[in-house]
């Protein structure tokens, strides 16, 4: 793979996604819309015990490590948009003509997917700073949860792969991605309290190790607690298991 190639790509795909009012809907309005929404409704609210991370603190901190969560899962909507309208208009196989291989192609996607996240999760974490929404994390923290999020959208894009392989057109992508998405925001996010049985139910779910690593980091809890390293290490067998599955599963029946 020559790098001038994938990251002539990668500027490409992050000019067209800016582009797609979806896209840009999730890169930048998304983000900000929930942060000042809850954070001006919950900000002042103090809970104890909450959820599964059975911490105390203000309601907004225990919601914000679920929307950066969410912001990365929704990733998978570009994705899955992306791939389903490059086979449609013929790119695929126009590449396969160039010297361009596919394995080039998939890299400057992931990484472009990769940067985007970046931007969502910076944007997330200046509006939470002004609103005075991160109170315990710590600067080993911010670093550790960029990583986390960079993690976890490998995880997103392999469900956008998935997504873009089953379906025949952009428009069918764009309904079946929710398939992947709708239970992992509902169900995995840590924004309120759920039953244990639906915890059990979200722990088959990367948006579940995500976001409680994320909550952890949110409230200071010391960076040698294995709980932070668990979530950590089972994100990163959910993320390469989907995101492998995925360029394997669009290679082989995705690209006609």
């Amino acid at each position: 793979m020559k790098r001038q190639r994938i990251f002539a790509f990668v500027k490409i795909q992050i000019k067209s996604l800016i582009k797609v009012p979806t896209a840009l809907f999730i890169v930048l309005i998304l983000p900000v819309a929930l942060i000042l929404i809850f954070g001006f409704a919950f900000g002042s609210i103090y809970v104890e015990d909450y959820g599964w991370t059975r911490l105390s603190g203000y309601l907004f901190e225990f919601m914000v490590p679920g929307f950066i969560a969410i912001s990365g899962l929704f990733m998978a909507i570009p994705v899955a948009l992306s791939f389903s309208e490059d086979r449609e208009q013929g790119m695929l196989k126009r590449i396969n003509t160039t010297p361009t291989t596919a394995a080039e192609f998939m890299v400057s996607h992931i990484i472009s997917n990769m940067c985007m996240v970046i931007i969502q999760v910076a944007i997330i974490f200046i509006l939470t700073f002004l609103m005075g929404g991160m109170r315990n994390i710590t600067p080993l923290g911010i670093l550790l949860s960029f990583v986390i999020m960079v993690i976890f959208t490998l995880s997103t894009i392999g469900f956008g792969l998935i997504t873009a392989t089953v379906s025949k057109s952009a428009k069918a992508a764009g309904g079946i991605v929710w398939i992947f998405l709708l239970p992992q925001q509902l169900l995995a996010a840590n924004l309120y309290p759920l039953p244990p049985e639906t915890q059990i139910v979200s722990m088959f779910m990367p948006l579940h190790y995500a976001s409680d690593a994320l909550s952890l980091l949110f409230f200071g809890v010391n960076l040698t607690n294995l709980r932070i390293w668990w979530d950590l290490m089972i994100l990163v067998v959910f993320s390469l298991v989907l995101i492998v599955t995925g360029i394997l599963l669009f290679k082989k029946y995705g690209r006609a």
